[in-house]
């Protein structure tokens, strides 16, 4: 058996009592320096404790050491026996000091309890993990990327099986257990009568309390008494020989499993134990015909027929076997099961449909889609947000050196006024990270944050208000904001006002509460610092992203322009030039690329660069710039203005279908399983995606704008299976290939999300 570390395994304890956790440690992220010479040499010990952590432990191992580096990779997995309920697992990272005792680079303690269950064929999910100091002295830093779950126990890798994977030949050889441990103890494998030979496919062990026990890898079970058997002689390695002994592991396998599960139907007992213990025959591999309705197998899968004829599967991934086509099993891995009285079949053309029995109805969408209820868990979001967030987090520390709180009086009547002078009245923007205290006048009450929350939304609602000339709307809808380039002649103190509202946007930050507004994303990428492309013109003005597009794409030379651009302001017409003498510098085929980029920077950097630099000194004197470096500017909106309320069944009723789907259609009914499944982060990256904002409209899906007024979001039939999904921003449209699978659109899906292109790509 694979090594498993922990609790001993108690024969005759109540079931649920002990339970095996499978624990992968892949990775570290920035961990902190602590030698001067160079990088870290870091491992990772593992503890698993009763509950306090001086209690010894139960059990301590560790990684290997991975040298010289603070971002070490390690891949390592370790199975434990554990008591859900009393027991804990504590993650130490060190360095190791050849010369010293190894330095402390931090922890995380895991309670087992809430441990999530993976089944045969699943994946543990991995999750990244803060590393936290053992003490106010410990100086620690970064993160520990793991994943931990539950196994069933019979799904724990045994001998004969990691055999296959350690030889280089993959040969396959039984053996008997005894004899293999006498030899490598340097004894003979032969024994006398006194010490009898344990059977083939039984193993002898010793448990933490030196009592000897005995386990049935056939029938994965174990007992105190030792068991006793005609012995056998273990056959010589070959290539023939080797083909049977790996057919009578796997059917003895099968067989055993079927004799657990049918054996109360069994009306002759003897006859299905003589059918267990004799040698069975190999089994017969069986290849999906061409014309199956339920397609191939996934990778990894082969099919085979028994001895007494019945199907069975093998993954070779998680090396298991079951009685359950995987075919099937993917249709509803996701949603649970069907609900009562419902049925899912596959149509001759290969289609899935169901089948109500209580209605005696047919339909093609899946139930489960119908309640969003049933859905069963959300799959954890695969980017590291919450890691990046938990580290700004750890550094916007409350200086010692100024007051317990801050306190601003406001009247509801005048709050932007009110809390304009009383924001920018203060000269150390050090006293606004102080514990806010927010009161509204003639309104009796203890801020607690309910109170400061509403401050925030409701100045949020006064700040980005069109109306007082700071920011506008985008020319693409009425929901996204963008700062205002005149807003100089609407307000004549707008650059005050714009280093105040970056002070509220810090102060949102830094005290953990959101700003009720969303903006373009060129804006987020200017508070990122980082360039702005073409592609983000496309879900902000589509008319100059297709002129610049046709510019990309063509020689220009006709259209007569130079290096200067016009635009209208309350009725007049300005020309600035994008270089010096720019209005005397023709567009040609040569220079084009340096036009494109010039207007991209005047459109969204040049016309509003002291409004954007005062609210970056506001917003920078309480979150330090540097600290915005490891968000994306999709990551930055959800920093802000946190998650849209998004309802899955108004985007799902507000969506247009082109190019062949429908609603029905297999792929779409996978693509609203996908999004079911994807968690609130996720969702708001989809929508990020296809429309540029998370935002949903006031009034809905139904309300969504794109470049030519009112525009639903659409899916649309487009590109070979091995293309990722892409998104055209302007039109809110997703172009969707014809997926083979539920697994493969999910996978294409999100790979195109999180890398955020816009474009088709292959993997």
């Amino acid at each position: 058996m694979a090594t498993i570390y922990g609790l001993p395994e108690i024969q005759g304890e109540p079931p649920g009592t002990t339970r095996i956790v499978k624990v992968r440690i892949i990775e570290g992220r920035a961990l902190a320096k602590k030698d001067i010479f160079g990088a870290s040499d870091p491992y990772v010990r593992i503890k698993l404790f009763r509950g306090d952590r001086d209690d010894g432990g139960i059990s301590v191992v560790q990684t290997r050491t991975i040298k010289k580096t603070l971002n070490p990779k390690w891949y390592e997995d370790f199975l434990f026996r554990v008591n859900p309920r009393d027991n804990k697992l504590l993650f130490e990272v060190f360095d190791e000091n050849r010369l010293t005792r190894d330095d402390f680079l931090g922890v995380v303690e895991i309670p087992l309890h809430n441990l999530p269950t993976v089944g045969p064929g699943q994946e543990l999910q991995d999750k990244g993990y803060v590393l936290r100091p053992r003490s106010s002295r410990s100086r620690v830093r970064g993160s520990l990327r793991m994943a931990l779950g539950f196994v069933h126990e019979e799904n724990v890798p045994d001998l004969e099986v990691q055999q296959e994977e350690e030889e280089e030949e993959h040969d396959w050889e039984i053996v008997d257990a005894n004899a293999e441990n006498d030899q490598s103890r340097g004894r003979s494998p032969s024994r006398s009568q006194a010490q009898p030979v344990t059977p083939q496919g039984w193993e002898e062990r010793v448990d933490a309390n030196g009592r000897i026990y005995y386990v049935d890898h056939i029938n994965r079970r174990t007992q105190w008494e030792r068991p006793t058997a005609p012995s056998t002689t273990t056959p010589t390695r070959g290539a023939s020989q080797t083909d049977a002994a790996r057919a009578q592991f796997l059917a003895r396998r099968v067989i055993s499993v079927e004799d657990t599960i049918e054996g109360q139907d069994d009306e002759d007992t003897g006859a299905a134990n003589a059918q267990q213990s004799a040698t069975p025959t190999a089994p017969q591999a069986i290849i999906p015909s061409a014309d199956d309705p339920l397609g191939a197998l996934p990778a990894g899968w082969q099919m085979q027929k028994a001895p007494n004829g019945k199907i069975f599967f093998i993954d070779h991934n998680t090396r298991t076997t079951s009685w359950e086509d995987p075919r099937k099993q993917r249709h509803q891995d996701e949603l649970g099961p069907l609900p009562t009285g419902w049925e899912m079949r596959v149509y001759t053309d290969g289609r899935v449909f169901f089948v109500d029995h209580t209605t005696k109805s047919t339909q093609w969408e899946d139930p489960r889609l119908q309640n969003p209820a049933i859905a069963g868990p959300a799959v954890p979001y695969s980017r590291d947000y919450k890691v990046k967030y938990d580290l700004l987090k750890q550094q916007l520390r409350k200086p010692n050196n100024i007051p317990n709180r801050y306190e601003l009086k406001v009247h509801r009547n005048n709050l932007l006024e009110d809390s304009y002078r009383g924001i920018s009245s203060v000269r150390n923007a050090d006293l606004l990270k102080a514990r806010l205290w927010i009161e509204f006048t003639g309104e009796t009450g203890l801020d607690y944050g309910g109170v400061a929350r509403e401050w925030f939304f409701l100045l949020s609602k006064e700040m980005f208000n069109p109306y007082y000339g700071l920011f506008e709307y985008s020319a693409m809808d009425n929901y996204t904001l963008q700062i205002n380039p005149d807003s100089g002649i609407c307000n004549e103190d707008h650059i005050s006002y714009f280093k105040f509202i970056g002070r509220v946007a810090g102060m949102a930050v830094f005290h953990g509460k959101l700003l009720d507004a969303f903006f373009i994303r060129p804006f987020y990428k200017m508070m990122a610092g980082k360039p702005i492309t073409l592609q983000d013109m496309e879900s902000v003005d589509s008319e100059y992203h297709s002129s610049l597009q046709w510019i990309r794409d063509n020689d220009p030379v006709d259209l007569d322009l130079t290096f200067a651009v016009d635009e209208e302001s309350f009725g007049q017409t300005k020309t600035t030039e994008l270089k010096p003498g720019g209005k005397n510098i023709p567009l040609t085929n040569d220079n084009k690329k340096e036009y494109i980029q010039l207007v991209i920077e005047w459109r969204f950097v040049n016309r509003v660069r002291l409004q954007m630099d005062s609210f970056m000194e506001g917003f920078s004197s309480l979150v330090p710039r540097e600290l915005l470096k490891m968000f994306d500017e999709n990551e930055i909106e959800l920093l802000l203005s946190g998650l849209g309320d998004i309802n899955v069944n108004d985007w799902r009723s507000n969506t247009a279908y082109r190019g062949g789907y429908h609603a029905n259609h297999i792929v779409i009914q996978w693509f609203w399983k996908a999004v079911l499944a994807m968690g609130a982060e996720m969702r708001a990256r989809l929508l990020q995606f296809v429309t540029g904002t998370s935002r949903v409209p006031m009034n809905g899906f139904a309300h969504l704008y794109g470049s030519n007024g009112p525009q639903l979001f659409t899916i649309e039939k487009w590109g070979s299976p091995n293309a990722l999904p892409r998104a055209h921003t302007c039109f809110n449209r997703l172009d969707l290939p014809t997926y083979e699978s539920y697994h493969v659109l999910r996978n294409k899906l999100r790979t195109a999300v999180e890398n955020t292109q816009g474009f088709e790509g292959v993997d």
